[in-house]
């Protein structure tokens, strides 16, 4: 089966061809252009309202990173004759701003806070376009395109994200990788499959293999293969096969679940979960803290979970374990070997000006500023590098989670797309067929609604 869904805007004809050029380019690390130059502000105090309380722009306090970025700060208002005031504020950043901006009394001059929230605030018109602001075209800094994609609307980009700083970018509600409890493979005397990984020999089918060898009986306990939320399973077992929840196909836009290729990982995602595999994933539907807490207590050997669950505060699984291994979801036959998909409800560190902030421009003079790499991190090959040595307990984890936040993309979960995906693990006496023919119409109407003019934005911005 392979249903269109058509798209009028020419504008996205020509993002998705420049979307697939770029994605068959190798990979290239470059050394960040840093553009920014010493200011005088005139005592100009920017006001910068922080979701994530605990936290020093989000590091841990304490931490090597929040002595940099205070640094950071310090420095800022030395040369540039400024004062950063920053509230850490939790969800309460978000009503103040709205409240704000609809009163026109500026308050907030700087949010940082998770796209969840944001992506309403951008296309109710909250946030300023920051691309006569700031050069948002160095990806190295700002982010991609693909991975700025919820904060990008018709005409600019509103928000962006610390790309350049180690560590913060990876908290975020993006994943989702696997995670191996190296303890359990090591007492079944099994390969490691991080080996599978590095041969590109991590297929569905050797998936399928590991789950049956993983589960077995521990003393009367039932050890598990596997624990996943099913929205999770079924996304990245989508992605998994080269697919895109959107994608440009002989002169058309297309989404990924209505390909040859998507209904193909569809179906095989449904098979795993329901025929093949069933007795070896964990009974319920365990996420959040709840699956990390099992999984820390040996009752399943994989598990699948967002990366802000996975590091980032003391109760996160790298921080109660002593040997978790991380690797990507397996590829299907369509997949480019060695390129691992991911996909974001929220990237939790996206930073916009709200349209009645005091001084734009003083403002984005010191958000440049700030978000400069620190001097210990040149390149994104030291940022890896560095979680490799402090995070992950093998350098190849902190690969693969670079690999995947490289290629993430948003996946539309307020509107509704996602749904249409996770429906194959809902419902195990539907066709995939029959699914997706039922969610036809909620997919186009989320097109039309939301997609076609983030991808307007895109090429706005970025170009054509």
């Amino acid at each position: 089966m392979k249903t269109t869904i058509r798209l009028i805007s020419l504008l996205l004809v020509v993002l998705f061809v420049l979307c697939s050029c770029q994605s068959s380019a190798p990979e290239i690390v470059p050394e960040y252009d840093s553009r920014v130059e010493a200011a005088d502000l005139d005592g100009f105090k920017v006001t910068w309202g922080h979701c994530y309380t605990d936290t020093i722009y989000g590091f841990i306090d304490g931490t090597a990173h929040s002595d940099m970025a205070l640094e950071r700060e310090r420095t800022i208002e030395d040369t540039m004759n400024c004062t950063i005031e920053v509230e850490y504020s939790g969800d309460t950043v978000y009503s103040t701003l709205r409240a704000s901006v609809m009163s026109g009394q500026p308050y907030y001059d700087l949010v940082t806070a998770g796209t969840f929230g944001l992506v309403n605030d951008v296309r109710a018109g909250y946030l300023t376009g920051l691309s006569s602001l700031l050069d948002v075209e160095n990806t190295d800094k700002w982010g991609t395109p693909n991975m700025l994609n919820s904060t990008i609307w018709k005409d600019d980009v509103y928000a962006v994200v610390p790309y350049a700083w180690p560590e913060v970018m990876y908290y975020s509600s993006f994943g989702y990788p696997i995670s191996v409890n190296e303890d359990l493979i090591a007492r079944l005397g099994v390969t490691d499959p991080r080996e599978y990984v590095e041969s590109l020999t991590w297929t569905w089918d050797k998936f399928e293999e590991c789950l049956a060898a993983y589960t077995h009986d521990d003393g009367g306990r039932t050890i598990y293969g596997m624990a996943t939320h099913s929205a999770y399973f079924a996304m990245m077992m989508f992605l998994s096969n080269g697919n895109t929840l959107s994608s440009y196909e002989n002169g058309e836009v297309v989404c990924g679940a209505y390909t040859d290729s998507g209904f193909e990982a569809l179906e095989r995602a449904r098979k795993i979960y329901f025929e093949t595999c069933k007795d070896y994933f964990h009974p319920g539907d365990p996420w959040n803290y709840a699956g990390v807490d099992m999984f820390i207590n040996g009752e399943m050997v994989l598990l699948t979970a967002p990366c802000n669950e996975l590091f980032g505060t003391s109760k996160s699984l790298l921080y109660l374990t002593d040997n978790v291994g991380l690797i990507p979801y397996p590829q299907g036959p369509n997949a480019t070997p060695g390129e691992y998909p991911s996909y974001h409800e929220s990237l939790d560190y996206a930073t916009g000006i709200p349209v009645n902030a005091k001084d734009p421009e003083a403002t984005a003079i010191i958000l440049d500023a700030m978000y400069e790499p620190f001097d210990e991190y040149k390149n994104k090959e030291d940022i890896v590098n560095y979680m490799a040595e402090q995070i992950f307990f093998d350098e190849r984890d902190a690969g693969v989670l670079a690999n995947m936040l490289k290629n993430t993309e948003y996946g539309f979960f307020l509107e509704g797309a996602r749904g249409v995906i996770e429906s194959v693990t809902s419902a195990d006496n539907a066709t995939i067929t029959s699914l997706l023919e039922s969610n036809e119409s909620k997919y186009q109407q989320i097109v039309d609604d939301y997609m076609v003019h983030h991808y307007e934005g895109t090429v706005a911005v970025y170009g054509e």
